[in-house]
C-alpha cells in the first residue's frame, strides 16, 4: 500500500535549483536508500516528505492514516527532563490511559458494583493493552541500552549529556514511535560500531513501517536497503537491490554513458568548429542550420564517474623513525574513575590503525595522550623520534569562524597569490565565489573539506583522525580512502565506518571494560573472529534479562486487571496503584 507519493516536485531557493520533476513512491514495509552527494538536495527531499517544506512545486499525497517520524541531526529535546523521561512521553496516550485506570480503580474501591464503572474499566483496559501497555517502559530500556546508553544514564537530565549522547537520545525517541514512514537522515554519525549493528536488526527484523534513509555508511546501507534511490542533477533514479548492486549497475551504466557522453562532445566539437567556420562566408545558411539542430539536440548528461572529487595527497615533509608509539601498562583516571588501564602496545612506520570500541571507552583521550594534552597516570607512552602529528579533531576545532575560506589558507601560505590559493581551493570542492565564505557559515561537510586541505599543508608524518568520515558524502570518503592508502607516514584512526575501516586499516586497538587490545588484520578479519562477538553477547543477554524479568511479572499476575496496575506502574506510586487494585479485586 502507498504510503507517500511525490508527483512531478520541483523546488529552488531562489536562484538556486535543488530539485527537478522529483517523482517518487514510498509503499508500506519499502527499505530504502537515499544517496547523492552533499548539496544534492537530500534533506530537502526528506524534508518535503516530512511535511516540513511546503513551497514547492507539484503533488505530495500522502496515505490518510500515515504517521511519518523524521530523525535529524539538528532536531532538538527538552533539556529540563531526564533521559528516560523524555522517552516517555513518547507514551503520553498510553500513560493517560494508566491515570484514567487508576482513577476509575479508586472509584470502584466505594463503589464496587458500579456497572458502569466496571465497563469502562474493561474498554480501558482493552484499550491499554492495544496500544502495548504491558511492555512499554521495557521497550524504552531494550532501545536506549541498545544505543549504547548505561542504566545509570537514564536518569541523566537531558542538559548534561554531549551532543552525540542528544543525538543518540533523539533517534531512540523516534524509534519508539513506530511511525509508519521513519525518515533517517545520517543516523550512524554517533553511534558506535555496536549501536549500527543493533540498528540494523531493529530495522530489519522489528521495525514493522517504511524507511527511507539518508546515509553515507556504505555497510549500514548495504544491510538495511533494498532499493537505493539516487538523486544527481537535481533529478532521481531508483535502483533495486541494495548498495552493492547499486553500485555495480551503476559501473554498468557509467560505462555506457561514457561513451554515448564522449561521442556526443565529439559531433558537438566537430559542429562547433564548422558552425564557427563558415557562419560569416559561403556556407552561411548550412552553418546557421546545423547551428539550429545543435540547439536543439537533446545532450547527454556528464557521468557521476566524471563529476569532480575532492583531491587529497598526504605527503610528509619528513621521515620518521621505525617505531611510532610504545605503551606499557598505560592508564588514565579522571577525578578517580579509571577511563582504561593496562595497555600495552606498539605501532610502526607506515602501520594504520583503527581504533574501535563503544562511545566513552576513551578512544579520544587515547589521542589527547599522544598530543601531549593530558598526562598518564598509569604507565608510560613513548612516541618514537622526528614525528610530525597532524590531527584531525571529529568536532572540527582548529579553524577561525571569523575568516573566510581563502584567509584560512593564506595564513598558512603568505607567500601564495590569490590564484594559487584558488587552485588549491578547488582541489576540495571550493570554486569561484566559495572561497569567500565565512566559515562559521559553513556546512559540516564543507567545514571537513576545509580541515583536511589545512592537514595536507603541514605535511605531518603521523596522522590521527577521530571521525573523519561523519560529514563526507561517499564520493569524498572514496577519496579519502584513496590518499591514505598512498600515504607514505604512518595512521590512527578513530572510526565508526566499517567499510572505510576495511579499505585502510590493517590492525585495530579494540577498547572495551576498561582496557585495550591490539588485533592484527583488516576489519572483515576482526568482525568474523569469535572472540570479538563478547560485548555483543554481554548486550544480548543484557536484553534478555529485561525479557525474562518481563515475562516472570507478567506472569506472576493472572488477574487482568491487576496486570494493568502492575506491569504499568512508575515508581513513584507503585505502592498505592498495588493497595487499590487488591482492595478492588478481593471484593
Amino acid at each position: 500500500m502507498s504510503l507517500i507519493q511525490l508527483e512531478n516536485i520541483t523546488k529552488s531557493y531562489g536562484k538556486q535549483q535543488v530539485l527537478t520533476d522529483i517523482s517518487l513512491k514510498i509503499n508500506d514495509g519499502d527499505r530504502l536508500g537515499l544517496v547523492g552527494r552533499n548539496g544534492s538536495g537530500k534533506t530537502t527531499l526528506t524534508n518535503i516528505i516530512a511535511g516540513q517544506v511546503f513551497d514547492f512545486e507539484g503533488k505530495l499525497n500522502k496515505a490518510g492514516h500515515a504517521k511519518i517520524g523524521c530523525f535529524q541531526q539538528d532536531a532538538q529535546l527538552d533539556s529540563e527532563t531526564t533521559l528516560r523521561q523524555e522517552m516517555l512521553k513518547v507514551f503520553h496516550d498510553l500513560r493517560n490511559i494508566e491515570d484514567e485506570i487508576l482513577l476509575t480503580c479508586e472509584k470502584l474501591d466505594h463503589q464496587p458494583g458500579n456497572q458502569g464503572l466496571i465497563d469502562k474499566l474493561s474498554l480501558l483496559q482493552v484499550e491499554h493493552e492495544q496500544l502495548g501497555g504491558y511492555d512499554y517502559e521495557y521497550q524504552i530500556e531494550k532501545t536506549l541500552y541498545g544505543l549504547g546508553f548505561t542504566e545509570l544514564e537514564f536518569n541523566l537530565q537531558v542538559s548534561l549529556l554531549s551532543g552525540g549522547q542528544k543525538s543518540r537520545a533523539l533517534l531512540g525517541k523516534f524509534l519508539l514511535q513506530k511511525p509508519d514512514l521513519l525518515l533517517l537522515d545520517e543516523p550512524t554519525n554517533h553511534l558506535d560500531i555496536n549501536a549500527i549493528q543493533w540498528l540494523e536488526i531493529f530495522i530489519k527484523t522489528e521495525f514493522k513501517g517504511a524507511v527511507l534513509t539518508i546515509s553515507h555508511d556504505r555497510y549500514f546501507l548495504n544491510r538495511v536497503s533494498d532499493k537505493i534511490v539516487e538523486l544527481n542533477n537535481y533529478r532521481i533514479k531508483e535502483y533495486r537491490g541494495n548498495y552493492t548492486l547499486y553500485l555495480k549497475t551503476k559501473e554498468i551504466e557509467d560505462l555506457t554513458q561514457e561513451r554515448l557522453y564522449n561521442k556526443q562532445q565529439q559531433r558537438i566539437a566537430h559542429e562547433e568548429e564548422f558552425i564557427q567556420r563558415n557562419i560569416a562566408g559561403q556556407r552561411s545558411r548550412e552553418a546557421k542550420g546545423r547551428q539550429k539542430k545543435l540547439d536543439r539536440l537533446k545532450r547527454i548528461e556528464k557521468p557521476t564517474s566524471q563529476l569532480p572529487a575532492m583531491k587529497l595527497n598526504f605527503v610528509t615533509a619528513v621521515r620518521g623513525g621505525n617505531d611510532i608509539l610504545k605503551c606499557w601498562d598505560l592508564g588514565i583516571s579522571f577525578g578517580g574513575k579509571a577511563i582504561f588501564a593496562g595497555i600495552n602496545a606498539e605501532v610502526f612506520r607506515q602501520d594504520v590503525v583503527g581504533l574501535i570500541g563503544p562511545n566513552g571507552v576513551g578512544k579520544t583521550t587515547f589521542f589527547r595522550l599522544i598530543l601531549g594534552e593530558i598526562e598518564p597516570t598509569l604507565g608510560k607512552l613513548k612516541l618514537g623520534q622526528n614525528l610530525k602529528i597532524g590531527y584531525y579533531d571529529q568536532e572540527m576545532k582548529g579553524l577561525n569562524p571569523s575568516n573566510t575560506i581563502i584567509n584560512e589558507i593564506s595564513e598558512l601560505k603568505p607567500d601564495w597569490t590569490q590564484e594559487e590559493l584558488r587552485n588549491y581551493l578547488a582541489r576540495f570542492l571550493f570554486w569561484h565565489d566559495d572561497v569567500f565564505k565565512v566559515i562559521t557559515n559553513l556546512s559540516n561537510g564543507e567545514h571537513a573539506r576545509l580541515i583536511f586541505s589545512k592537514l595536507l599543508l603541514d605535511q605531518p608524518n603521523l596522522l590521527l583522525l577521530d571521525e573523519p568520515t561523519n560529514h563526507l558524502d561517499i564520493p569524498s570518503i572514496e577519496a579519502l580512502e584513496v590518499a591514505l592508502n598512498d600515504y607514505s607516514g604512518t595512521i590512527l584512526v578513530i572510526s565508526h565506518d566499517r567499510h572505510f575501516l576495511n579499505k585502510i586499516a590493517n590492525k585495530f586497538l579494540v577498547f572495551g571494560n576498561g582496557r585495550a587490545a591490539l588485533f592484527q588484520g583488516i576489519y572483515t578479519e576482526y568482525e568474523a573472529h569469535p572472540q570479538n562477538h563478547q560485548r555483543s553477547e554481554t548486550s544480548t543477554s543484557v536484553g534478555g534479562k529485561k525479557e525474562r524479568r518481563k515475562k516472570e511479572t507478567l506472569s506472576k499476575n493472572d488477574s487482568s486487571k491487576e496486570r494493568v496496575l502492575i506491569a504499568t506502574e512508575s515508581k513513584k506510586t507503585k505502592r498505592k496503584k498495588r493497595k487499590v487494585s487488591q482492595n478492588f479485586l478481593s471484593q
